[in-house]
């Protein structure tokens, strides 16, 4: 194993030991990054719908393609009654608070993503494939939005991008 090989497989055991904790908080089941893309290749009527609670700044560096943010999904009205929902953020916390707010109040299936941060490690994640990380234009992303510096366990395929401390609180605030 490459020094580079070592560095991604250590980064990748991180994020998945932050979304496990951050997960782990909340009594809604969790999906991998295999599992989403796995969920996402269904056929059409049952793919599920993909909601980012990511701040729109961070929303706009990268996302997973075709995701809606949360103020979009609860515009929806019932169009989305039908279908399973995952929430995603950048490490789990944020996307299991709503994901168990949401089954409470919406019921059906609800799953939390272990987040940005472990997509990004996922094979298809990078590039221009149907899974593929978007920028704000739809085009594959290069950046990655991870919050703060303690959640930066992106890919080292993607630069990382953080919010500065007062962008940080600002953020958590506006939620």
């Amino acid at each position: 194993m490459t020094s580079r090989e070592a560095t991604s497989t250590s980064r990748e055991a991180a994020a998945q030991r932050s979304a496990a904790f951050h997960c782990g908080a909340f009594d809604v089941p969790a999906v991998s990054a295999a599992e989403l893309v796995a969920m996402r290749s269904a056929d059409e009527g049952e793919r599920p719908v993909v909601v980012d609670v990511r701040s729109a700044a961070e929303r706009v560096v990268a996302r997973i393609p075709e995701s809606l943010s949360r103020d979009e999904f609860e515009a929806s009205g019932d169009e989305y009654d039908a279908r399973d929902v995952v929430v995603t953020c950048t490490v789990g916390r944020r996307s299991g608070a709503y994901a168990a707010a949401l089954a409470k109040r919406r019921g059906g299936r609800v799953f939390n993503s272990t987040g940005i941060c472990c997509y990004s490690h996922h094979a298809e994640a990078y590039g221009s494939g149907p899974h593929a990380l978007v920028d704000a234009a739809g085009a594959p992303a290069t950046r990655i939005h991870v919050y703060a510096r303690p959640w930066d366990f992106a890919s080292e395929r993607f630069e990382a991008v953080k919010f500065g401390p007062l962008g940080a609180f600002m953020a958590a605030w506006r939620r």
